[in-house]
């Protein structure tokens, strides 16, 4: 069971990482521009100082790697911290805890954690994970992309879309189903160490996100770079799917405390017949709403961490209805302060626009509201 962080250093930790990027704001309100798309180089060095301060480089990730193994619970307090600024929804603290690796590589063999993990931990980069495909709605039976056994390789042919973080990743991860002699497919993860001879195709989602497919035109790849048995792909992938759900779940909910600081500021100073906003009973109600709608969420998403981190029962389905909530609050609440704001939330000075683009596009992340809102029907009705 990994680590969990002694309370007073966990607050330490939020609180500084709260001040500087409390200056970040203060500072880009004054000057901020359209088209900025990260944090200053002199922001980002303050925050990866207090990473190496505290030994919080690769959160998550197995200590035999150089990473830092906390709990998932502290890792979702820490990422709800960390996402309080623009960027923050898919960079949180300009991602200088070091790349994200799933949980389920510790099935990897010394060889290839040799080959693939230790160098991207040195290099501070994660991996990347080719799930999704553009038809299968996220459903993992519906997945297509095949690979057929020759001799000690692999031959894989199909297409995987919406992968995220593929030009900054030291290594990928693929989901194929392994076609037995028999005929019957079995799901499984395969290392990748290279993309540069694969078709690849970007896509930009909504302006302010991109992501990617890579095609596998018979592919040939070694049985070696196999994670675990053949059919583990699956149970794999749920696992890591939980985890990320959980930690989008908390990047929300830091959008979100900003988003609320962002609309009870303007509220106040913004002169309307005569009063403040603030005075007026719809604006208050929005942004007493959005505080309770925050809090309750927040409760949702930190029980699922616990829970996982127990290994629970329902702990699939209990990590699903935490992102579920998480980003349908976010979403609601940033569209109230945008509300709020009117025309001046479009003018860029602040990242409400960017969020309200960016949360949209996290409703479907790692299982769209729809799907979960499906399953958590049929647990109910069994």
């Amino acid at each position: 069971m990994a680590n969990e962080l002694l309370k007073p250093e966990l607050e330490n930790v939020k609180e500084i990482l709260s001040s500087i990027l409390c200056d970040y704001a203060e500072n880009a309100e004054q000057s901020s521009k359209r088209d900025r798309k990260e944090l200053s180089n002199e922001i980002v060095k303050r925050l990866k100082q207090v990473v190496d301060d505290y030994g919080l480089d690769g959160i998550g990730t197995n200590e035999e790697w150089g990473g830092t193994e906390i709990s998932l619970l502290d890792r979702t307090k820490l990422v709800e911290e960390a996402s309080k600024h623009p960027f923050g929804l898919y960079h949180p603290a300009a991602d200088v805890f070091g790349g994200a690796f799933p949980s389920f590589l510790t099935e990897c063999t010394n060889k290839q954690r040799d080959y693939f993990l230790k160098p991207a931990m040195k290099t501070e980069k994660g991996c990347f994970i080719a799930v999704w495909e553009e038809a299968e709605d996220n459903d993992l039976t519906k997945l297509t992309t095949s690979a057929i056994r020759d001799q000690d390789s692999w031959i894989i042919t199909g297409e995987k879309s919406y992968i995220q973080n593929l030009d900054t990743s030291g290594f990928g991860v693929i989901l194929v189903n392994c076609q037995l002699e028999s005929g019957e497919l079995k799901p499984t993860l395969f290392l990748l160490d290279s993309v540069d001879q694969l078709e690849r195709k970007e896509m930009t989602l909504i302006d302010v996100h991109s992501a990617h497919s890579i095609i596998f035109n018979q592919t040939r790849i070694c049985d070696n770079q196999r994670i675990g048995a053949i059919g583990d792909g699956t149970r794999f992938i749920k696992q890591w799917l939980a985890e990320s759900q959980v930690l989008l779940a908390a990047k929300c909910l830091g959008v979100s405390v900003q988003a609320i600081e962002y609309g009870k500021e303007f509220a106040k100073k913004r002169i309307t017949r005569g009063k403040p906003l603030a005075e007026f009973p719809t604006i208050r109600n929005m942004l007493g709403k959005a505080y309770i709608s925050l809090q309750s969420a927040r409760l949702i998403v930190q029980d699922a961490a616990k829970r996982i981190d127990k290994n629970e029962e329902d702990w699939e389905l209990i990590a699903q209805t935490a992102k579920l909530q998480a980003t349908e609050t976010a979403s609601k609440i940033v569209d109230d302060v945008l509300q709020i704001h009117g025309g001046a939330g479009f003018a860029g000075d602040l990242p409400i626009e960017r969020w309200y683009k960016e949360i949209r596009i996290a409703r479907v992340n790692h299982l769209k509201s729809e799907t979960i809102i499906e399953n958590v029907s049929s647990k109910v009705l069994e």
